[in-house]
């Protein structure tokens, strides 16, 4: 392995491994029949923003292209994220709220992976299409309110398992091609 390549091996690890364990712990805690409230949603929230932060480092660093804009939806998913954590509020305010960012944050997603479709298209367009069904699924969060919480709770942890499995064959393809 070269020396170069050691910081972007370590940073896409650490994607794979906080996708796994973020996704593992929300079916966990939905599987354990544990209320949802904002605090948890919130430590959710905070915690895929930083693995996105970390995401858009390792894209940077490996083809030194610049999403700025996955950048900035990390960041207000960390912002986001610790609102939710340290301000209570009503439960259909924050499924609204929830919903209504979740919708923004995919948005991006779809708009970062078109953009880069063409360097890995199998990863890009898994992440299209868990975004559009997590578009669906924010918008029937806004709609239905507490009653879909746990059916987008469910698909989020879904979707955070497949997406870190997708990075690990990725990861394994470009790690024994030598890139």
């Amino acid at each position: 392995m070269k020396k170069n390549n050691i910081l972007h091996y370590t940073l896409e690890l650490i994607v794979i491994l906080g996708f796994f364990v973020l996704g593992i712990t929300v079916m966990t805690y939905i599987f354990q029949g544990v209320p949802m409230d904002h605090v948890f949603i919130g430590f959710i929230v905070f915690a895929d923003g930083v693995i996105s932060f970390t995401d858009f480092c390792t894209w940077k660093y490996l083809t030194r292209t610049k999403s700025i804009q996955s950048a900035v939806a990390a960041v207000a998913m960390v912002a986001l994220g610790l609102i939710f954590v340290f301000v209570g509020m009503d439960p259909t305010l924050f499924c609204v709220l929830f919903g209504a960012f979740s919708i923004a944050f995919s948005i991006v997603r779809i708009v970062t992976a078109v953009i880069n479709l063409t360097r890995q298209p199998l990863l890009n367009g898994i992440k299209i299409i868990i975004s559009i069904t997590e578009i669906v699924f924010s918008i029937l969060l806004i709609i239905r309110t507490m009653n879909s919480l746990y059916a987008h709770m469910h698909f989020l942890g879904i979707a955070l398992i497949v997406e870190a499995f997708i990075l690990l064959v990725e990861f394994m393809v470009h790690r024994y091609q030598g890139i």
